[in-house]
């Protein structure tokens, strides 16, 4: 079954190739086209030699709705989906409130706003609620995620 070791803990994370790479470059801008598919393969290339792969695409399965994770963009990512068991965790936890308060933070206040939608995110709050609260898209909510996975600090 899919998704039960990346669940297990996040250890992994620190043996990452992609730990220290801007996460931007596993979110490509362009949607179609060779810029996508260069945006694309640069991801990629980050992921080929990278030791924790199997795991990394393990949670992407269950997290990871956008992007390059794993070895894999989005739509190969939803293609494995329909051929295996994916257990998505935030089916089997309890539900989390978010921090009282953050979305009320100030616009100006950009560092505190993604340090409190990240603090959501690990206390395992789902993305659309963190998107919603703090007024950012979900696109957004992925790439603070995709920061955590990889130990960005954007």
């Amino acid at each position: 079954m899919v998704g039960r070791e990346a669940d297990r803990g996040q250890a992994w994370l620190t043996r990452a190739a992609c730990r220290g790479v801007d996460p931007e470059t596993f979110f490509p801008v362009a949607e179609t086209g060779p810029a996508r598919d260069d945006a694309v393969a640069q991801a990629k290339a980050v992921c080929a030699g990278c030791p924790v792969r199997a795991v990394c695409l393990s949670w992407a399965l269950v997290a990871l709705p956008h992007g390059v994770a794993g070895g894999l963009d989005e739509h190969e990512r939803a293609e494995l989906r329909r051929t295996v068991d994916v257990v998505r965790p935030a089916e089997l936890r309890p539900a989390v409130v978010v921090p009282v308060g953050a979305q009320d933070l100030p616009p100006n206040a950009r560092g505190e706003v993604i340090a409190s939608g990240r603090r959501a995110l690990a206390a395992g709050v789902p993305r659309p609620r963190v998107a919603a609260e703090f007024g950012v898209s979900r696109r957004t909510v992925d790439r603070w995620a995709a920061g955590m996975a990889c130990g960005g600090a954007r």
